[in-house]
């Protein structure tokens, strides 16, 4: 049998996934095409499906602790990884076995080998997000589950996991991003994520915005599905974060909610709340479920290491409200203005407020480069950062593992924020 390393390198193989405007633009027929080939092995269990610009991952990952709490069998399905590639398919958080990984890899491979999608579909090999997606869904029916909760990639209408039938659907705030391809209102991009929204289906979100919240009301509406909105269920939700993790709390029908979660910042405990919200109102929310949902940790969020009796905070907020919501945690732990921050960030992001917010606040920035394969100007981003901090302590440094280790040479703890492709590549992380 190969080794586990092999699963890393299995999918690249497979087409990009955005270099044809065909592709996006048939991807459910695409995917359609490509799951009735390996006999819809999505059909194999319930799902629930979540969509949003920021904390979709964690809440996800919530949702499925509270599932596992419950008694069932729950997969997970992430994007993007971190480390390991098997971040992205995991049992409620939890790797599984090496066979199951590498028989199913062994299984998808042999079931497409010759599998072309028809002529005016775009790329008739499978995308890698595809790839990845429907490798997901034969895991899990494989694993024997009996639940997965599964996170949209990009957008929602479009998305490669669009071809569900789930039991809920969950929706997190949303912002400006991939503006190039979602839309450049809020109102545009809410109506990309809504499209998840199945009939009949029940929704819960946390979103705030008041043109988010009206396109979801909407499309609710017009699938004839319930929705519910968290800050009308749980009026109010206090948290504290320390080295320790997250103290959070809030009431939910009458009950009284005390967290510790092991994930750190106000947006977790939004994102439990959420999760929770949705648990109890399909009847799944126990007292096993809340602990391995207290214990839940994911790499990228507000993930503390310690290097050299350095603190490294590695968060992968990419957005300007995930940024505030990460620095505002780092104070709680740290003073940014005797602290390094590492910050880069992909195309399609909103750059210059992220680095409003955070450029003001640091000792010393050091900009880089996140991902080689991800669009990226890291110098046109240096530069934004001279023109807010100027006179600042603003280095820049191409390579992420030459950062990490410039910035440990200095005094202080180091946050690392901006992108997920960012501290992916950083050796020192892996080691720690």
């Amino acid at each position: 049998m190969p080794d586990i390393d092999a699963l890393e390198t299995a999918f690249d193989r497979f087409a990009p996934s955005l270099p044809d405007p065909r592709i996006r633009g048939s991807r459910i027929e695409r995917m359609r095409r490509l799951l009735e080939h390996l006999g819809n092995p999505e059909r194999s269990f319930r799902t629930y499906h979540v969509a949003g610009s920021k904390g979709k991952g964690t809440t996800s990952a919530y949702l499925a602790a509270l599932l596992a709490g419950s008694g069932r069998k729950c997969g997970l399905y992430l994007s993007p990884h971190m480390y390991t590639i098997r971040e992205r398919f995991t049992l409620s958080s939890e790797f599984l076995s090496d066979s199951i990984y590498l028989d199913t890899l062994g299984q998808f491979l042999s079931s497409i080998e010759g599998f072309t999608l028809p002529e005016g579909l775009g790329s008739p090999m499978p995308t890698t997000f595809e790839a990845y997606t429907a490798y997901a869904y034969m895991l899990f029916r494989n694993a024997g589950c009996t639940d997965a909760v599964i996170e949209t990639g990009l957008g929602g209408r479009l998305d490669a996991t669009n071809t569900l039938e789930p039991e809920a659907v969950l929706l997190t705030p949303i912002e400006l991003e991939h503006t190039e391809v979602l839309g450049s209102t809020i109102a545009e991009i809410a109506t990309e994520k809504s499209k998840i929204i199945t009939p009949g289906t029940p929704v819960f979100s946390s979103a705030r915005d008041r043109a988010a919240r009206d396109v979801f009301r909407a499309e609710a509406a017009a699938q004839g599905s319930p929705i519910e909105f968290l800050d009308e269920a749980i009026p109010s939700i206090s948290s504290s974060t320390s080295l320790d993790g997250e103290r959070a709390s809030f009431t939910l029908g009458g009950t009284r909610f005390s967290l510790i979660l092991s994930m750190s910042s106000k947006a977790m405990a939004e994102n439990a709340a959420l999760a929770i919200l949705a648990a109890s109102r399909l009847g799944f929310l126990t007292e096993r479920g809340i602990h391995m949902l207290e214990r839940t940790r994911l790499p990228g969020r507000f993930e503390k290491h310690w290097i050299h009796g350095r603190l490294v905070v590695v968060d992968c907020a990419h957005t300007a409200a995930s940024i505030a919501a990460a620095l505002d945690s780092f104070r709680s732990i740290a003073d940014p203005s005797h602290s390094t921050l590492i910050f880069s960030a992909i195309a399609g992001k909103d750059i210059s407020r992220m680095l409003r917010l955070l450029v003001p606040a640091f000792g010393r920035i050091i900009i880089t480069k996140p991902d080689e394969w991800k669009k990226s100007d890291p110098e046109a981003i240096y530069r934004q950062a001279l023109d807010i901090g100027a006179g600042r302590d603003i280095g820049y440094i191409p390579d992420r593992n030459a950062a990490l280790t410039k910035a440990l040479e200095g005094q202080g703890p180091v946050l690392v924020a901006g992108s997920f492709y960012l501290a992916s590549g950083m050796e020192a992380l892996r080691d720690d």
